[in-house]
């Protein structure tokens, strides 16, 4: 199978480990086999190891060392981060960082909803399965 996703100017990334980690990322250069310049509109022009990149589907049409004006005019035309949030990554990342984020109260409060849930499929499971006899 071949690959769909290729390290290219303008490949879309999510940062995977470190400190900046869950955060996406263009690639605005690539500097060596193992490193690549990358920016973001709200972020500092940076130097990333492929290590730590994971690439996304999503490419921007941008040229090489692009000015932060034409990476944001890009990514708005694009509409990639509104685009990665609704996929299927972007909403896994968006529930553990908010179950991450939750407090004490609202871990019991999922559990309670949990058990409560499991008692109703439970009983009307039961009652299936008694009937079927």
């Amino acid at each position: 199978m071949p690959f769909k996703r290729y390290v290219e100017i303008g490949r879309v990334a999510l940062i995977n480990y470190g400190p900046e980690c869950g955060q996406l990322v263009v690639i605005t250069d690539v500097i060596d086999q193992n490193r690549a310049l990358v920016d973001f509109p709200d972020q500092e022009r940076r130097v990333v190891n492929f290590k730590r990149l994971a690439l996304t589907d999503y490419k921007v049409d941008i040229k090489r060392h692009a000015p932060k004006k034409d990476l944001k005019k890009a990514l708005a035309d694009a509409d990639v981060v509104a685009k990665f949030q609704a996929s299927s990554w972007g909403q896994k990342l968006a529930k553990q960082s908010a179950k991450a984020d939750m407090t004490d109260f609202d871990r019991y409060k999922a559990a309670v909803a949990k058990a409560k849930k499991a008692r109703a499929v439970r009983k009307v499971f039961n009652s299936l399965k008694k009937s079927a006899k």
